[in-house]
């Protein structure tokens, strides 16, 4: 990861420079600060927007795979039965009483469950990066290439390069 981050990095360097030479970006202290706080809003914004994104959709995927998984832990059910019983079986020595043990079984099982439903959750998290991944691939590989003019466009008819 250090290797592939580094690279990542020179070429973000590299590229930033090579399109502030070519843009004219540092012609005068205004067009560098402009070309600056270009990057660095697109920057700060685009990670808060992220984590928006990702936190709003990881609470609600949890809340709803805590809802479907709810539905399969149903009281009388054989399999909760069992997964009572050995939970009870397992806390019956640090508890006071069978009553408790149960007690304490059920708060262990909702854990289980919500943790379970997080789970599920992180990962729907990183569906959602992966398609956005492949939207951005698809994007980039849609870019016409075309040149920043920060004082004045070309005039009709000049020949661009």
């Amino acid at each position: 990861m250090a290797v592939g981050l580094s690279f990542t990095f020179v070429g973000l360097v590299g590229g930033l420079v090579q399109q502030a030479l070519e843009s004219g970006a540092l012609t005068s202290p205004i067009n560098a600060l402009t070309f600056s706080a270009f990057f660095h809003l697109t920057r700060l914004f685009g990670g808060e927007v992220g984590l928006a994104i990702m936190q709003r959709v990881v609470a609600v995927r949890q809340q709803f795979h805590s809802n479907m998984l709810g539905l399969h832990v149903m009281v009388g059910g054989w399999l909760t039965d069992e997964r009572l019983g050995q939970l009870t079986g397992g806390l019956l020595s640090g508890s006071s009483g069978l009553d408790e043990a149960r007690g304490r079984a059920l708060v262990a099982l909702d854990a289980q469950v919500r943790g379970q439903a997080y789970t599920m959750a992180i990962a729907d998290g990183f569906i959602v990066i992966a398609c956005a991944c492949v939207g951005t691939m698809v994007l980039i590989a849609l870019i016409k290439q075309t040149k920043i003019y920060f004082d004045s466009p070309p005039a009709p008819g000049a020949k661009q390069g």
